[in-house]
């Protein structure tokens, strides 16, 4: 009898959490995609080559897939820096904010290198970007603790004000005589990151953002550190009295998210630009967070979700120069899909309520 309750134990079900949670990630692309096709039925002759040509288009050649690559690096950084909030129940949306600003300051060092010598004044460049974006983003961690102030709201403003302070230096200090636009001079080669797939775009840049993922990964599960910010987010009040320092906490899960995301405006830059030449904020945000939330706030599942993205944004992208209907707009209707429908806490929860009062009704 009791050999027969373990084995009914250990039966697999849907309504188990993990097996429910990408249930449901699989369900909401699955109606993404769907919806996607449903656009395409109305503006395309033959919507299911179209379609058929988005979902494999960069397979095709070597290169195609590489720009995947290429996409995915800062989708990558906006994740990991955005579920490190998410994991301390802190909804900031302050990534493109820290990734604009970083990127000013590192042009600095960007256009006027140190030594010299590359993997040197790489290593600069990308240091100044993390530690410009941690100390940024101490602000909206300090407000937070000492005055309980809203983080979502503080980081939305201060994405718009990092941008009017960030655009204003550009023009001022880092744009060259008689240049239009808001451009500075170009990076020095020496602070470039180095190409490691013949005839690509892809760099070195792809290894950094695959370490960072193991060193967030390592943080999270394997440190003290993690296992406090994980007690802070399932339960900030059980944290507090297991004698955690909620300010301090605060405090160091701001920095290090902001020098996550001052890390991927770095590299982002040297790795695909030949000066700063942002006009707009990189629209990380809320991207970040789609990343993080598609991820169930893992650092790999966060990985494996800025993949897909950023295979969907460089398919369309590539697919535009040949197709009169696919661009990147249309994934942006997927993107904002996926972030109603992953958000929504009630997303099938119903069917899943129903289902465990089933199996627990046949016991």
């Amino acid at each position: 009898m009791s050999e027969n309750a373990a084995v009914k134990q250990k039966k697999f079900s849907w309504t188990d959490e993990v097996p429910f949670e990408i249930l449901r990630l699989f369900t909401a692309i699955v109606v993404a995609l769907l919806i996607s096709f449903l656009v395409l039925c109305f503006v395309s002759d033959n919507p299911v080559n179209d379609f058929v040509s988005l979902l494999t288009y960069p397979f095709k050649s070597p290169f195609y897939f590489s720009y995947v690559l290429v996409k995915m690096i800062p989708l990558v950084f906006a994740g990991l820096a955005t579920l490190l909030y998410f994991r301390a129940s802190l909804f900031n949306l302050g990534t493109e904010g820290v990734f604009y600003i970083s990127g000013v300051f590192m042009t600095f060092f960007a256009v006027n290198p140190l030594t010299g010598i590359g993997i040197i004044d790489q290593i600069i460049c990308i240091a100044v970007a993390a530690l410009a974006g941690g100390l940024i983003s101490l602000l909206p961690g300090f407000l937070k603790a000492k005055w309980n102030a809203d983080v979502m709201v503080i980081s939305l403003m201060m994405n718009n004000i990092l941008f009017g302070v960030g655009l204003w230096i550009v023009r001022t200090f880092l744009q060259p005589a008689g240049v239009s636009g808001n451009s500075s001079e170009y990076f020095a080669d020496s602070v470039r990151l180095t190409r490691i797939w013949t005839g690509t775009q892809v760099t070195t840049g792809i290894i950094i953002a695959l370490v960072m993922v193991a060193l967030v990964w390592v943080l999270l599960y394997k440190t003290k550190l993690g296992y406090q910010l994980r007690m802070t987010g399932s339960n900030a009040r059980f944290a507090a009295y297991s004698g955690m320092s909620a300010f301090g906490l605060m405090l160091l899960i701001h920095f290090i998210s902001g020098a996550i995301a001052g890390m991927g405006s770095a590299v982002e830059l040297l790795g695909n630009y030949q000066r700063f030449s942002w006009s707009t904020l990189p629209g990380l945000g809320f991207t970040g967070a789609l990343m993080a939330m598609m991820g169930k706030n893992n650092p790999i599942g966060a990985t494996i979700a800025a993949f897909g993205i950023s295979y969907l944004r460089a398919s369309a992208q590539l697919l535009a120069n040949t197709s009169p209907v696919i661009d990147v707009k249309m994934i942006s209707i997927v993107e904002v899909i996926l972030t109603l429908l992953i958000s929504s806490q009630y997303f099938l929860r119903s069917w899943r309520n129903k289902q465990m009062i089933k199996e627990k009704g046949g016991e």
